[in-house]
């Protein structure tokens, strides 16, 4: 019995001592041999980083109009709720004063035109006594020059004529700069008069009238809407104007795509040591579907980062190395170190510019892996059939399983 114990002792120390020395033999395949249950692919995916916020629908544009009250508002020509475009009249003012004055503008012109007319006359005359005066100054030199004795007609006669119908060109010039300011003027008024109808300068809605003309008295919203929200302190440093968003609601179905238009720079709060600073935002929409009204309250995701088609592996699959990253690549039966250049990091995803290629395997858990060499994976009982199995020689199969138990 003390022969058997000391046998099987012996040989069991033999055992181990056999197997701590192909373990630590160098270049022996068995210590490099690894035994992987689990792997990832690297695969191509679309990366997004974003936040979301809250945001309320509000019109895309807001008109108000104010009213003069000192040039006599006359009456509203909409109601609130109707549609309008552009050019449609909202209001009007009562005319009565602009034609009362263009009334006394009418009788200023006709006697200005009158008098114009008399002195056109009276010019008339003054040209025929002028004619007549140098045709009796021309005969009486005439006459003198023969010596012949005749009534003397004095020269200034013809002068003081020319005097007179200069003062009335003179005059006649004047009161026809008078007739144009006046003309002028009752064109201002016709022009005026036209003005007092207010039209819409936007097509909307009426939102709201103040019957009682205080102002703005009338408002327009448009109809088609943004999204208008609030980014905090944070958010700020992160968001762009043009930066892609999706909107969501449980008041419609479905998304809602948009981008973001317009971003203040300056809080919507008075800044406070004690409180965060909110700064507003706005997004346009991209066509949709969806009914939306005045005041609902939305849920929006801001994609501040989006990459198309990335090389992705799991954020923890990598590991560093004299300050470089590496990877485990299961290659033709083989764990190989691959170098990797990193590209964004989003989440738990890290992409990959260049080491690796879709759709290879790599080690999720990089640091049950000491170094490159030949790995085993799993038993698969399903894949294997008794005709397979009866064309397995009986030395690879001892082989086999004696590797199988000592990397165990």
């Amino acid at each position: 019995m003390k022969k058997w114990t000391f046998l099987l002792i012996a040989f069991a120390l033999l055992f181990i001592a056999v197997n701590v020395y192909l373990i630590e033999k160098k270049n022996n395949k068995i210590a490099r041999l690894h035994y992987v249950s689990k792997w990832e692919t690297v695969k191509q995916n679309h990366l997004i980083e974003s936040f979301t916020s809250d945001g309320v629908v509000i019109p895309s544009e807001t008109q108000y109009f104010y009213v003069d009250k000192e040039a006599g508002f006359n009456q509203f020509l909409v109601k609130e709720g109707d549609t309008v475009e552009t050019g449609t009249p909202l209001f009007d003012y009562s005319s009565s004063n602009i034609e009362k004055q263009k009334r006394v503008l009418d009788t200023e012109i006709d006697r200005i035109e009158q008098e114009i007319e008399s002195i056109d006359t009276h010019l008339q005359n003054l040209s025929s006594l002028l004619s007549d005066a140098e045709k009796d100054e021309a005969a009486q030199v005439k006459t003198n020059k023969k010596g012949e004795k005749s009534t003397s007609i004095p020269k200034t006669i013809s002068y003081s004529i020319k005097i007179e119908i200069n003062q009335k060109e003179l005059e006649k010039e004047k009161l026809e700069q008078q007739l144009k300011q006046y003309e002028e003027q009752k064109n201002n008024y016709d022009s005026e008069a036209k003005n007092l109808t207010i039209v819409s300068n936007t097509s909307g809605i009426v939102k709201n009238i103040s019957y009682n003309l205080k102002n703005p008295v009338l408002t327009i919203v448009s109809t088609s809407p943004v999204i208008q929200g609030a980014l905090t302190e944070e958010q700020l440093s992160r968001v762009a104007s043009g930066m892609k968003t999706i909107s969501t609601s449980k008041l419609f179905k479905g998304k809602i795509t948009g981008v973001i238009e317009k971003i203040s720079t300056s809080p919507e709060n008075k800044p406070k040591v004690e409180e965060k600073s909110l700064y507003p935002y706005e997004i346009s929409l991209d066509d949709f579907e969806q009914k939306l009204h005045e005041g609902y309250h939305v849920n929006t995701q801001v994609i501040t980062k989006e990459i198309s088609n990335a090389t992705v592996i799991n954020k923890g699959s990598m590991f560093t190395q004299n300050k470089k990253h590496y990877i485990w690549v299961l290659n033709k039966g083989i764990i190989e170190k691959k170098p990797i250049t990193l590209g964004f990091q989003i989440n738990d995803k890290q992409q990959i510019n260049s080491g690796a290629r879709v759709g290879d395997f790599y080690i999720n858990k990089p640091e049950s892996i000491r170094q490159s060499g030949r790995f085993i994976t799993p038993l698969n009982i399903e894949d294997i059939n008794k005709k397979s199995i009866k064309q397995v020689k009986w030395k690879s199969t001892l082989k086999y399983v004696t590797i199988g138990i000592l990397q165990k």
